[in-house]
């Protein structure tokens, strides 16, 4: 019984100490460039849209023979 006393109470005082705070989720910096690289962003997308339609439609027309 002596042996178990020690060991409860380190058991018990662990476990107290161990309380987690719950974590805040990390904060997002302020980008200035943000809403540029966002628009850049889809203009490239945009373009490589443009470029594969431009294609395609290339393609139909040798199909066609014109």
């Amino acid at each position: 019984m002596n042996m178990r006393l020690p060991v409860l109470a380190m058991v018990f005082l662990l476990g107290a100490c161990s309380d987690k705070q719950p974590e805040k989720p990390p904060e997002k910096h302020f980008n200035p460039w943000d809403t540029q690289m966002k628009a850049l962003d889809k203009a490239k997308g945009l373009e490589k849209q443009m470029q594969q339609d431009a294609k395609d439609l290339d393609k139909q027309i040798r199909e066609q023979g014109g």
